[in-house]
């Protein structure tokens, strides 16, 4: 229990950092629909696609390998070798893509230009070599250090969006101190967007590089090669597994094509980022779930510890989805009337955030176990039926069959791992009050979004601010009991 109270308070630790932060940062979402051309929006969230891909291919796997050899090595040989290898093939990538930038300007075409391809491969490096930095201080479980310095990376990312997009082009001709930036830059807002965020993270890579000195010494090739067979097919989950959530940005706008493309590609960015709350609760429960179970695995195989986490984990998750579902008029204040059409993919994108949540949860298994070949085998078929899928449903159904496609792929995998993680491990999960709570859940969403609203058109016009009321009041409700049932089920089992 002493663990799982670790665990619990380095995931609120990891968790109130990383909601603030994401939370700052989605609000540039808002920000950007306001200020830039839907062209430009769709340019930047097509970027990330490439930049989030991109990133796992150049740390390789190489977070999951330092938590796992740390634990069974020298601490500082495994650290040194594994940042000595991730900055030598950031470097060699900076080359190649300067060598052949004009090239893959051609290749791209729509909307990519050799700045702008430059800029991007500027920020997967130094975001790779930062990752194992960080890596090192969650592992040395100093969550408030990694809190505040995601915070600054995203205060100095939130001030040089605005300065950028905002006051630059107020100022155009008429201030010496901005006489620098191109003045073309209502048309290449996209490229501003990748400065402002390769100076964020430039400005957190030089605070941190201290960490490498402290830490530097006894390079070791075999632990290296030992390492790279190890990642490896994590790289593969990784690569897959962000293709997965990644593809359909990069799809959208092919398919679709033109400058169509690119606005539908912003809507469904702009609406994606609504289930932001899922995803930073999936991602705070992850930095702090992994150097966990890699620290501590020898003392955490009790099945009860890892059947208690998932089943806490689906609860939360539960109840986010509720929240952001149940009050989605409120939430759609931040977006405009032409993006608020994207609202359909929201509940959709909540669930396959938090089966990607389970996924990740159940990958213990194959981790602990060295058998991390599996990971890559779901990674693989999880890829295919995504990009077959958006293939299929996208000119059909446009962004709404994106979201569908993720959200099958996820639920494969999760079926996947399973089946194959009762085959190779002894972990056993309480899948029956799971799925009570989810079907639970699913009923609530139900009455509160469609029983709800049309019971109270009877009672009050559905445009007066009472129909609102009455709603948002019933609703909150359906959440409270919700609870009450949680709470006594899973707090209260004398009095039951």
């Amino acid at each position: 229990m002493g663990k799982f109270k670790t665990l619990a308070g380095d995931t609120l630790v990891y968790g109130g950092s990383t909601i603030l932060v994401r939370l700052l940062n989605w609000l540039l979402m808002p920000y950007y629909i306001r200020t830039m051309d839907g062209v430009q929006y769709g340019i930047v969230t097509q970027m990330y696609g490439y930049i989030a891909i991109l990133l796992v291919v150049l740390t390789y796997g190489f977070e999951t390998s330092f938590f796992r050899f740390a634990k069974t090595k020298n601490f500082t040989s495994v650290f040194t070798t594994a940042i000595t290898s991730i900055i030598s093939t950031s470097v060699l990538f900076l080359l190649l893509v300067f060598l052949f930038k004009d090239s893959l300007a051609t290749y791209f075409s729509q909307g990519f230009s050799a700045q702008l391809i430059l800029m991007m491969s500027l920020i997967v490096a130094v975001d790779a070599i930062s990752s194992i930095i960080f890596a090192k201080i969650r592992y040395e479980g100093k969550s408030v250090r990694f809190g505040l310095l995601k915070l600054l990376n995203v205060v100095v990312l939130i001030g040089l969006n605005i300065y950028f997009l905002y006051w630059v082009p107020l100022q155009q001709g008429t201030n010496f101190f901005v006489s620098f930036i191109d003045l073309q830059i209502l048309d290449n807002q996209a490229y501003y967007v990748l400065l402002a965020n390769f100076i964020a993270s430039l400005t957190v890579l030089i605070i941190i590089l201290g960490d490498i000195y402290k830490s530097f010494e006894g390079f070791d090739f075999r632990l290296l090669l030992r390492m790279l067979k190890y990642s490896f097919p994590i790289l593969i989950v990784g690569i897959t597994g962000m293709l997965n959530i990644q593809v359909d940005k990069i799809l959208i706008p092919k398919i679709i094509g033109g400058d169509e493309g690119l606005r539908q590609l912003a809507i469904y960015g702009a609406n994606f980022k609504i289930g932001v709350l899922m995803a930073m609760f999936t991602q705070s429960f992850r930095l702090a779930f992994e150097p966990f179970f890699f620290k501590d695995h020898s003392e955490t195989k009790n099945e009860a510890i890892y059947s208690t986490i998932l089943k806490y984990f689906v609860l939360f998750g539960l109840l986010i989805f509720l929240g952001v579902t149940f009050f989605m008029d409120i939430i759609n204040l931040v977006l405009t009337d032409e993006y608020i059409k994207g609202n359909v993919v929201i509940p959709i994108v909540l669930i396959s955030q938090l089966l990607s949540g389970i996924y990740f949860t159940l990958s213990v298994w194959y981790k602990v176990t060295d058998k991390t070949e599996f990971g890559a085998y779901m990674g693989i078929v999880g890829s295919i039926i995504t990009i077959v899928l958006n293939l299929l449903l996208i000119p059909i159904m446009g962004y709404l069959g994106a979201a569908i496609a993720g959200l099958v792929c996820f639920l494969v995998m999760v079926f996947l791992s399973i089946y194959w993680g009762n085959k190779n491990s002894s972990i056993r999960y309480d899948w029956n009050r799971i799925l009570k709570y989810t079907a639970l859940v699913g009923l609530i969403y139900v009455v509160g979004n469609f029983v709800v609203p049309y019971l109270n058109s009877y009672l009050v016009s559905a445009k007066s601010i009472g129909f609102n009321v009455l709603n948002l009041s019933m609703r909150v409700s359906l959440i409270v009991v919700f609870l009450i049932v949680v709470y006594f089920k899973e707090f209260k089992k004398k009095v039951i």
